[in-house]
């Protein structure tokens, strides 16, 4: 028996038309990497950094009587710099580069082959169970990635700003791919009990 739901099959479209959409955005990303790094030994590199500037804090005005002392003082500023492409820097390029597009993929394949079998009325399978624990695993190694792509940054402003000593890098990290990970493995443990429950019942009978 298949389950016709308009909300299963709105979501499929959409994971089928995010795949070959992302496919096509990796192989745009992959060859302008590829024709950057053979057409010039820059590379373009910025990123938010904190800086104690010494510019005047503007006062605004409130609309409300319920707000007041509104002021506007700079915080930050964008790093900018031509990056050698040095064997170092295309390397950790190209390889932030596949790892990331490596977990999107997976994460949009399982999900794929998951919602599939929810359309077979099959849900409490086994294959099932493992997409869901490999889904899981791919949105924590988002984290895991975040936070090494923030050390590179980090030693790359260390090794390349003779005043950074000044600013403070502004890391962009956040842990949503670990929290994902975390519910959706719990889900997968859902699937195990009734994969279980299911098996159990069918021996009985």
């Amino acid at each position: 028996m298949k389950t016709t739901s308009w909300l299963l099959t709105t979501i499929r479209i959409l994971l089928n038309v995010i795949w070959y959409v992302n496919i096509i955005l990796a192989i745009i990303a992959f060859s302008m990497l590829t024709w950057k790094v053979c057409t010039s030994d820059f590379t373009e590199f910025s990123h938010p950094v904190k800086y104690p500037l010494e510019a005047e804090t503007i006062k605004l005005e409130s609309l409300t009587p319920y707000s007041d002392n509104i002021t506007l003082q700079p915080d930050q500023a964008i790093l900018r710099m031509h990056l050698q492409n040095t064997f170092w820097n295309i390397t950790t390029a190209y390889f932030f580069f596949f790892a990331f597009e490596t977990l999107v993929m997976c994460i949009i394949y399982q999900l794929r082959k998951f919602f599939e079998t929810i359309k077979q009325s099959m849900p409490f399978t086994y294959d099932n169970v493992r997409r869901l624990k490999i889904t899981a695993l791919c949105f924590a190694s988002f984290t895991v990635l975040n936070i090494l792509l923030g050390i590179s940054i980090a030693i790359i402003l260390k090794t390349s700003v003779k005043d950074m000593n000044m600013m403070n890098m502004v890391w962009e990290q956040s842990f949503t791919g670990l929290i994902l990970g975390a519910v959706i493995y719990i889900m997968a443990d859902v699937f195990k009990y009734g994969f279980e429950l299911q098996k159990e019942n069918g021996e009985f009978v």
